[in-house]
């Protein structure tokens, strides 16, 4: 039995990972690849990346596309597909695995077509064929609508198929062309030339079904492409199948995924239109009903503020005024003249009882001798002296004269209310004058006559007034 010895060197994991990595990306041996393989397990995130697995009958790696890349690249791996992927080895130390970080793919067995491919590409893009700013809109609502396809294929029955579903209005102009073979970029050229002579074209459609590479080709040529990018009017094209993707498709102003497509974004949905058009509709009429409804409610709050503030129901106002102070004057001057005539009487009684009338009435006599004095009492009288007896008449009573107010220049129907309202209220002291009061009382009577008088001289104005305009109304009615 031997005994081992300990270990001398220990790693961590990390350590030999870091190392494993660092060795990876220090040499070129693992940089600048071309690997061909089949793809499987593609999937993309929702961010743009695209993640695949390339594999052949030995082995598989894992391969990566960051979305910046794939956006530039015309290929997208697809399941089973095979391609040429080019990019660098890393190893990716959270979980110990290497993959392809790829920036470049390419289908299996291109080879130099491929290559020339791309160099024309770059070539156009350079020249600015390809380029947004150069693109045209679809015209919102054609009319005239040229096609650029096969007439024996399916494509020019869908298409006519899908226009007729989506606007049976539309004016469809087939333009017939090889799309595939020797002669077919001719013939695709001539058709865009004889529809580019045609007034009143609103957009062309340059369509053809799915294919191989071989078949697409006639619209990978560079005098399509030109062609495209001078014809005068704006062009969709749908060609293939969405992961095919041509010059022609670069150049036209709109790209679709496929034919049908084509047709389906150069036509509008008349329904779908005639919907919105219907929405619209109601929404402006509600508006416009919401707006009537707002100013009637408007009308019928500035009638009510006319309507109370109407010279009608303000003179009901003052004339009701006129009325409360008519009766306050009636009440004083009811309180004031039987008060003043008890005080008078009683005035009256005590002058009456103190006057020497009184006396006399009660048997005095005022008694002169001969000589012409008084005599105070009977013993300054001799028996058949002569004498002579005087009486006091009472002056005569004095009575209180209605004087008429002096005339007083016109003042405002306002300014007569407020005074005689005053008058009104000083009516009501007790202790007034009765010769001020009676004063008073009929200046008051003078203004209520007035005041009445005016109101209803304004009263007819306005009766008169509202009658000629209910004629006017009633004539133009039967105008």
């Amino acid at each position: 039995m031997t005994t081992s010895s300990a270990p001398s060197r220990i790693l961590r994991v990390g350590q030999i990972v870091t190392r494993l990595a660092a060795h990876i990306q220090s040499g070129d041996e693992f940089k600048d690849l071309w690997i061909e393989g089949e793809v499987v397990q593609a999937r993309s995130s929702p961010v743009g990346h695209v993640y695949f697995t390339l594999r052949d009958n030995v082995g598989q790696l894992q391969c990566v596309l960051f979305a910046m890349k794939a956006a530039q690249i015309a290929l997208t791996p697809r399941d089973g597909s095979k391609v040429l992927a080019h990019g660098y080895i890393e190893l990716y130390t959270k979980d110990g695995r290497c993959q392809l970080q790829v920036d470049d793919i390419r289908p299996a067995g291109a080879g130099d077509a491929y290559l020339r491919f791309e160099a024309l590409k770059r070539r156009l893009t350079a020249e600015g064929l390809f380029a947004v700013e150069r693109k045209r809109p679809l015209p919102p609502a054609p009319r005239r609508i040229g096609v650029v396809t096969s007439p024996i294929g399916a494509v020019w029955h869908d298409i006519q198929q899908i226009v007729a579903r989506r606007d049976a209005r539309m004016e469809l102009i087939l333009a017939p062309a090889q799309v595939q073979g020797v002669g077919a970029v001719e013939s695709l050229i001539a058709a865009l030339d004889g529809l580019a002579q045609i007034r009143d074209l609103d957009v062309v459609i340059l369509a053809r079904g799915g294919g191989a590479a071989e078949d697409l080709a006639p619209f990978n040529d560079e005098a399509l492409v030109r062609a495209l990018s001078r014809f005068p009017r704006p062009v969709c094209s749908g060609v293939g199948h969405e992961t095919d993707v041509t010059l022609a498709d670069l150049a036209a102003d709109v790209r679709a995924p496929t034919p049908s497509a084509a047709a389906e974004l150069v036509v509008p949905d008349s329904s779908a239109s005639q919907q919105r058009a219907n929405r619209a509709w109601r929404r402006v009429a509600g508006r416009v009903r919401e707006r009537i409804e707002e100013r009637r409610r408007r009308l019928e709050t500035a009638r009510r503020m006319i309507d109370r503030r109407a010279p009608a129901m303000r003179l009901a106002v003052r004339r009701q005024r006129i009325d409360d102070a008519r009766r306050v004057l009636d009440r004083a001057i009811a309180r004031a003249v039987p008060l003043r005539r008890q005080r008078a009487v009683s005035a009256q009684r005590r002058l009456a009882a103190l006057s020497p009338l009184a006396v006399l009435g009660r048997g005095y006599a005022i008694v002169e001798g001969a000589d012409g004095h008084i005599r105070a009492s009977v013993a300054t009288l001799g028996q058949g002296s002569t004498c002579g007896s005087a009486c006091v008449t009472a002056a005569p009573a004095r009575w209180w004269r209605l004087s008429s107010a002096m005339a007083e220049p016109e003042v405002s129907l306002d300014k007569a209310l407020e005074r005689l309202e005053s008058i009104a209220d000083k009516l009501e002291d007790p202790a007034l004058d009765l010769d001020e009061a009676v004063r008073l009382y009929e200046e008051g009577l003078r203004l209520y006559a007035e005041c009445a008088k005016r109101l209803d001289a304004a009263d007819l104005r306005i009766t008169q007034l509202a009658d000629a305009l209910a004629k006017q109304a009633r004539e133009r009615g039967a105008g």
